[in-house]
């Protein structure tokens, strides 16, 4: 059989890596993000909920179908690294999150399991790096056993979901800290209710002298002035703040664009660079935006 499998993320997926090894190993031939291909069979793993119609398929699945599952056959393969060209391992050693948040997907979705796993499952011996999927590694009980797997393969890890801040306590901070990384790890400030936890995770970081980014979600149920306050909290540590806007207003792009500039750091605090670069003219507009926002209960 030929098998088409189409896709809109923009790395790599892993969902296409394990259907492509088991197609592979019943002998058929897989081709990846070709539309015009005439295949037997099409499957398409789509992100972006914008492109559920982006592509015809016989079946459908990804994070824009959140009951969307792989057979069980399908699921425990070894990724095919061959599909992509990836020069790490790939996968996840525990699945979901539970912290339900309103602005975020993973909680929505059907996970196969809350189990904890190896990373054998998935590991490749020829990578030095291997990159984890969780979406929240220290919910899971046994988080330290990822850790101590990558220790005794002396293993680099690649960090795209981040961890979560507000659960770092002594150890998970060691742990961090014990790790080889490529690049800073990451860490979001989502919501101001969390400011307690946050504040602590800071100060632990600073102790163990940790540097990383961190995600600021802007436009979900904060104000202007919470935004710089984050931001001024992360900058204060040594930590990069990364905006991530929740409703893409000009407010939010303005207020993304003037944090990645960097002009800010000539200042002493982010809010007076904000008063000062900012044109009057849009200072004013801003509070209008403003008093757009829902109330917070005091930030995927």
């Amino acid at each position: 059989m030929k098998i088409s499998l189409l896709t809109d993320a923009p790395k790599h997926n892993l969902a296409l890596m394990k259907l492509s090894a088991w197609h592979k190993a019943n002998g058929d031939d897989v081709i990846l993000n070709a539309p015009l291909f005439p295949a037997d069979y099409t499957y398409a793993s789509i992100l972006f909920e914008k492109n559920k119609n982006l592509f015809i398929a016989d079946e459908y699945g990804g994070a824009a179908f959140p009951d969307s599952q792989l057979l069980p056959e399908v699921e425990q393969m070894k990724p095919d690294y061959s599909l992509y060209n990836v020069n790490y391992s790939l996968g996840y050693t525990f699945r979901p999150c539970f912290n339900d948040c309103y602005f975020c997907k993973v909680p929505k979705m059907n996970h196969p399991d809350s189990k904890h796993h190896s990373i054998h499952e998935f590991y490749n011996s020829d990578f030095e790096t291997i990159c984890l999927l969780n979406n929240n590694t220290f919910q899971d009980p046994a988080w330290r056993k990822t850790f101590e797997e990558i220790w005794d393969l002396n293993l680099t890890v690649k960090d795209e979901n981040g961890y979560d801040i507000r659960l770092l306590d002594e150890e998970k901070t060691q742990a961090l800290k014990k790790t080889k990384f490529t690049g800073k790890i990451h860490f979001a400030w989502d919501r101001m209710q969390d400011e307690e936890l946050i504040l602590n995770g800071l100060r632990l970081l600073k102790q163990y002298k940790i540097y990383a980014s961190f995600y600021v979600l802007t436009g979900y149920n904060t104000s202007l002035e919470q935004d710089i306050y984050r931001c001024q909290k992360i900058t204060e540590q040594g930590h990069r703040p990364f905006i991530m806007p929740y409703k893409r207003t000009k407010l939010n792009m303005r207020f993304k664009d003037f944090i990645i500039s960097c002009g800010w750091s000539r200042y002493e605090t982010i809010q007076e660079a904000w008063d000062d670069l900012l044109p009057t003219s849009s200072r004013m507009k801003s509070k209008k935006h403003e008093d757009n926002y829902p109330p917070c209960n005091c930030l995927l």
